[in-house]
């Protein structure tokens, strides 16, 4: 036996609470959409909520995958460091490696649980470079990440 919740509309009207099976008809506002988990929407509003006044040098979003990554091609000459951010939702590890001008730099931790906690880590520029990150994912790939580059220090002019 199905149930199906109805709304009526007054003249000028707003609707009651709307319906949560599907309709034949068409509803007069769409719904507001929440963010995907599996595109990594839900984990890149994560990363801007915990990072309102700072600028990034790059950043991105996705779904989570076996292995995933980004480079940052070059960072601007006065920035000495930077803050790594990551956050990831569903039921996923990640194990985070980083890369400076092509080479290995210690993670400060292993893996990373896609619970929507944010995880930082500042990483030295000995000079302008890229810097880079590479994921691998353990478990469920059912989610999504986000990841920023933030300047941490930055020499004076």
């Amino acid at each position: 036996m199905a149930l199906l919740g109805v709304a009526a509309c007054s003249p000028g009207g707003q609707s009651g609470p709307p319906s949560k099976s599907p309709s034949a008809t068409s509803p007069a506002q769409a719904p507001t959409p929440t963010p995907d988990a599996s595109d990594g929407e839900e984990a890149k509003t994560l990363l801007e909520g915990t990072f309102v006044d700072m600028k990034s040098l790059g950043g991105g979003s996705g779904g989570l995958r076996p292995q995933f990554g980004n480079t940052h091609p070059a960072t601007p000459d006065n920035v000495l460091s930077v803050t790594f951010a990551f956050a990831c939702t569903g039921d996923g590890r990640v194990a985070l490696t980083f890369t400076v001008a092509g080479k290995d730099v210690p993670a400060a931790t292993g893996t990373q649980v896609c619970d929507g906690s944010v995880f930082q880590q500042s990483i030295e520029l000995p000079e302008p470079g890229s810097v880079g990150f590479t994921g691998v994912v353990t478990g469920a790939e059912d989610g999504g990440y986000a990841y920023a580059y933030y300047p941490e220090k930055e020499q004076l002019p």
